[in-house]
């Protein structure tokens, strides 16, 4: 008998902790390694305290439980000079 679980994560203020994230990442100072013939990808990373629900599914049962962990969240510049978060990873 297959199973299905589905795990989801919904942050608080997503957009609110978007905006946060690449506004400090846009403050630190950024070493830029240039290697001949490529192009060059400028990343910053920081870490931020967040807070959310993870949701088990698994067929007919729910699971929700609440999460307030530190996350690691990493910025790619884009072409208008602009960081966007592009990875996250919890640190717990």
């Amino acid at each position: 008998m297959k199973q299905t679980l589905q795990i989801m994560a919904d942050f608080e203020k997503p957009d609110l902790l978007k905006d946060m994230v690449e506004k400090l990442v846009q403050r630190r100072t950024d070493h830029k390694t240039y290697m001949p013939e490529r192009e060059t990808i400028v990343t910053s990373s920081t870490e931020a305290y967040v807070c959310g629900t993870v949701s088990l599914n698994e067929d007919e049962s729910v699971i929700r439980m609440p999460f307030d962990s530190s996350f690691l969240f990493t910025c790619i510049q884009g072409i208008n000079g602009q960081f966007e978060v592009t990875w996250s990873a919890s640190m717990s």
